[in-house]
């Protein structure tokens, strides 16, 4: 699928709630097409959307291994591997702040790290994992970027958002 607000519209639906824009409507997406459709987007901000999508419902992590063996071009699969690995290292290093605002899910299961001979999730609190990340996501793909530059904008678009929802809340309840 490749129509943008209706990706956009998906991912609103699932807290993904930053990008533009805000209006988007469409058709319920299911989750297996979603993921596939923003890991082969050629827009960088839809493939990132990835990352959020994975911090906010990690129950969507099987469907990783479910949908790699079909996510072709290669660079698809780049993309949906990097960006569930970015949302694995963030989830460790901002453990303690996703739990201020979300409730206690469960980790992310790392699938890859092995694989890919990058660092595990808990060395350094999943720190030297988003920096081995960033060099490997830049030697495959094909997109010239600074991966982890994008990695950590995601996290702090996330949390701004959080922040933004919880004293909305706190306002209302006053």
């Amino acid at each position: 699928m490749r129509d943008r607000e209706a990706l956009v519209a998906a991912l609103r639906e699932r807290g993904v709630d930053w990008l533009a824009p805000s209006d988007a409507s469409g058709a319920p997406i299911p989750d297996e097409i979603l993921i596939a459709s923003l890991a082969a987007n050629e827009d960088a901000r839809l493939r990132q959307a990835l990352i959020g999508l994975f911090l906010l419902r990690p129950g969507l992590a099987p469907l990783v291994l479910k949908l790699r063996p079909d996510m072709t071009p290669a660079p698809a699969e780049i993309e949906l591997i990097a960006h569930y690995l970015a949302a694995l290292y963030l989830q460790r290093m901002w453990r303690v702040r996703l739990t201020h605002y979300l409730p206690l899910v469960a980790d992310l299961p790392d699938y890859f790290s092995k694989e890919l001979s990058l660092p595990a999730p808990e060395d350094e609190y999943g720190k030297t994992g988003l920096y081995a990340l960033a060099a490997w996501h830049t030697e495959h793909s094909p997109q010239r970027a600074n991966h982890l530059s994008e990695y950590e904008g995601v996290a702090n678009l996330l949390f701004e958002r959080l922040k933004s929802k919880a004293k909305h809340v706190a306002a209302s309840l006053s």
